[in-house]
């Protein structure tokens, strides 16, 4: 009997060391810790979902805005690229794949008339 009243008290020593430390650890209400923990666990989830949503939201505003800047820089290039041809145009220099300047006009060819058609 002695030793059964013995391992009921380590026993009991045992189960309230263990509450006595999930009590420090969590808080002494077992139902509220519960509902605590759940509560903690969607707050970091929404704040992490808002984190993702800045993440996503930030990279595609400096890609878009690296890809005006991108397509504004070549059009200027285009637009200088333009004026140089028609700067070299009214400056008669030669255009670019004509050697020397040389200027190509269309010429139409006549046949003199036949005696058919000069009667």
């Amino acid at each position: 009997m002695a030793a059964d009243y013995d391992s009921q008290l380590i026993e009991s020593v045992a189960v309230r060391r263990n509450r006595l430390l999930t009590a420090l650890l969590y808080g002494s209400n077992p139902l509220q810790r519960r509902w605590a923990d759940g509560v903690r666990t969607f707050f970091y989830s929404v704040a992490v979902a808002a984190l993702v949503a800045a993440v996503c939201v930030g990279y595609s505003f400096v890609s878009n805005l690296l890809a005006q800047q991108n397509a504004k820089q070549q059009q200027q290039e285009q637009d200088q690229q333009r004026q140089q041809q028609l700067n070299q145009q009214r400056q008669g220099a030669p255009a670019p794949g004509r050697p020397g300047g040389v200027v190509v006009l269309p010429i139409a060819l006549t046949l003199p008339p036949t005696t058919a058609e000069v009667a």
